[in-house]
């Protein structure tokens, strides 16, 4: 505990004196949250979430490096609270950059289960012809659950982003990405212990099947419309298809004994489906922004079973969702500052979101109120 407080104490200190360092940039951000059903499933649980971010960067001649953590309290439960962090660094090209991160999660008592150690290295390449502005990206990344091994993974993706303005005001962008994902351990067993009916204790082994691998292909496009110099509406369709031959027939083993955290069942990879989103967004005197999002989604999840009314876990059917958002965000910005190197950001969120499941467990609403106040230096 000493040890920590000395670690918070000195990224503290490092944060306040940033104005010694040109190169330095930091920023710092609390957030409160009332969230009614905060890990999405049919038996809500409300909180509130108190998140305390930070970062710091510093830009070498060779190349920028960066710190970054997130430590997120839970009101009703604290034994859920948990820490992220994440250590970057990038180098800089005409017209390209190529950069690498390493993140950790820390848990606390029985909620380390979720922890994970991912590093991820990426490169991007920019170019424009007239309008056209063109991005193409690969990245790969590795990830080790040290208490779910059977989620181990190896990822890579290669991506494509178009970006066409008309003198109109309209934009048209396209974007498509290729994922592999490869499982490193794609069985688990072991053995587990209860008290059965007459209280005496029952010792059982189990043997789970994960997927080898996934292939995924996902594809958008979205038109964007400048209605006013500070009105816009944006529109755009999202598909994601696995490719992998016979992948629905593939067992379903990987059950909720595994956790409710979003990487673990709800890796964008690992469903397929659509998605159609509509945001419109004003600006107000140049620093104060309102954005209405509404967001439907269809989801089929090849990988997961369901589970019926007495929440009995089946893995002859595949479970798939219809999911509707609505969001609702403003943010108020500020400078401060003799040459104005300081920026204050407000921000309010509101999100309400109706899940509906052939899986018993995930049909939930859920409903989260949140305001923010960031500083940067």
């Amino acid at each position: 505990m000493v040890s920590r407080n000395i670690f918070f104490t000195a990224i503290l200190i490092l944060f306040f004196s940033i104005n010694d360092y040109a190169q330095l940039s930091s920023s710092i951000t609390t957030e409160y949250e009332y969230n009614d059903n905060p890990f999405r499933t049919k038996y809500a649980l409300k909180t509130s979430i108190y998140s305390l971010n930070y970062e710091l960067g510093y830009d070498f001649d060779l190349l920028a490096v960066n710190y970054s953590g997130s430590f997120i309290s839970f009101s009703s439960d604290a034994a859920r609270n948990f820490y992220v962090h994440q250590f970057s660094a990038m180098k800089s090209f005409d017209n390209s950059f190529l950069g690498a991160y390493v993140e950790q999660r820390f848990g606390k008592d029985i909620y380390n289960y979720f922890d994970y150690t991912n590093a991820l290295m990426f490169y991007n390449f920019n170019t424009n012809f007239k309008y056209l502005f063109i991005r193409l990206s690969s990245n790969l990344s590795i990830t080790n659950y040290p208490n779910i091994t059977i989620l181990n993974n190896l990822k890579y993706s290669a991506n494509i982003f178009l970006n066409y303005g008309f003198e109109s005001g309209t934009t048209l962008i396209y974007g498509s990405s290729f994922n592999y994902k490869k499982y490193l351990n794609p069985s688990q067993s072991g053995t587990y212990s209860y008290f059965n009916e007459s209280n005496q204790l029952v010792t059982e082994s189990y043997l789970d099947k994960n997927i080898s691998y996934v292939i995924q292909s996902l594809n958008y496009i979205r038109v964007a419309q400048s209605i006013t110099p500070t009105t816009g509406i944006a529109f755009q369709f999202t598909n994601r298809s696995i490719l992998n031959s016979g992948f629905n027939s593939y067992v379903k083993d990987v059950s909720m004994i595994y956790g409710d955290e979003s990487e673990i069942f709800d890796d964008p990879v690992n469903y397929e489906g659509n998605n159609i989103l509509a945001e419109l967004t004003k600006i107000i005197l140049n620093d104060f922004t309102i954005k209405l999002g509404f967001y439907f989604n269809r989801k089929f999840y090849p990988s997961q079973g369901i589970y019926d009314e007495n929440l009995n876990y089946i893995n002859d059917y595949m479970r798939n969702d219809k999911q509707k958002i609505f969001n609702v965000m403003l943010k108020k910005d500020f400078v401060f500052g003799k040459e104005e190197e300081m920026d204050l950001s407000i921000l309010f969120n509101y999100q309400h979101i109706k899940n509906v499941s052939n899986s018993e467990l995930f049909n939930y609403s859920n409903n989260s109120l949140s305001i923010g106040i960031g500083l940067s230096f």
